[in-house]
C-alpha cells in the first residue's frame, strides 16, 4: 500500500490512518535507493502495523523483508523468485505474486507456494504508468483458473473497487488514492465500504 512519502513520520501517520479506516494488510513499497532510508522508513511502517495487528509485507525485496522481520513479501517480474523468497523468509511467511497475462502463471505461482495473486492494472495507475491497462476479462480468467485469493491493482478508487468486487476477487491493493488523500482514514473506509457493497450487489458489475 505504501509509496515514498517524506518525512517518515508523515508516512507512518498515513499508514496508521489507513489501517484505522479498514486496511487489512500493508505492503511497504519504498523505491528509495539509499538502504539506510529504506530501513528507517520500513521500521516505522512495520511498527505501526505491529501496534495495530496488521500484516506487514515488503514489495520486491525478500532480503529487506527478512531484515525488517516482515510477515511476508510481494514479488513481481524481475524480483526475487517466489520460491527463493520463501526459502529466505521461511515456510510460514506470506508470499504474494503479481501475474502478467502469461500462460500457466496461476499454476506456477501455486506450485511455488504463493499465498495470493495480484493482477492489473485495470485502470491507469500513477505508480505504474508504463503498464498497459488490462481488460476485466483478464481478471475473470484468473479468478476462474485459481483457488488462490486474487487482488486487483492499479488506479483503485471507491467507485472502481465496487466494480472490481463484483468479479469475485478477495480485495484490492491501493496506493495513490490513500497516500495522496488529505483524509486517508476516510478514503480507506470509503474504498472498503464500496468493495463490500460491490461484493454483495450483483448490479455492481
Amino acid at each position: 500500500m505504501t509509496a515514498p512519502v517524506r518525512p517518515i513520520p508523515r508516512l507512518a501517520s498515513i499508514v496508521a490512518a489507513a489501517i484505522d479506516g479498514g486496511a487489512t494488510l500493508v505492503q511497504f513499497r519504498e523505491k528509495d535507493p539509499a538502504p539506510e532510508d529504506r530501513m528507517e522508513a520500513g521500521r516505522a511502517v512495520a511498527a505501526v502495523c505491529r501496534t495495530r495487528g496488521v500484516p506487514f509485507l515488503v514489495n520486491d525485496d525478500a532480503d529487506l523483508a527478512r531484515r525488517l522481520d516482515a510477515d511476508g513479501v510481494h514479488v513481481g517480474r524481475g524480483d526475487t523468485p517466489a520460491e527463493e523468497a520463501r526459502s529466505i523468509l521461511g515456510p510460514t511467511t506470506i508470499v504474494g505474486v503479481t501475474l502478467y497475462e502469461e500462460e500457466g502463471e496461476e499454476e506456477a505461482a501455486r506450485r511455488v507456494g504463493a499465498d495470493y495473486l495480484a493482477v492489473g492494472p485495470f485502470f491507469p495507475s500513477p505508480t505504474k504508468p508504463e503498464e498497459p491497462v488490462l481488460p476485466l476479462a483478464v481478471l475473470d480468467g484468473v479468478v476462474r483458473r485459481t483457488r488462490l485469493p486474487v487482488f486487483a491493482i492499479g488506479g483503485i478508487t471507491a467507485e472502481r473497487a465496487r466494480l472490481l468486487a463484483s468479479h469475485g476477487i478477495a480485495g484490492v491493493a491501493v496506493v495513490s488514492a490513500i497516500m495522496a488523500s488529505p483524509e486517508p482514514r476516510r478514503t480507506a473506509k470509503e474504498i472498503l465500504d464500496a468493495f463490500e457493497a460491490g461484493a454483495v450487489d450483483p448490479r455492481a458489475g
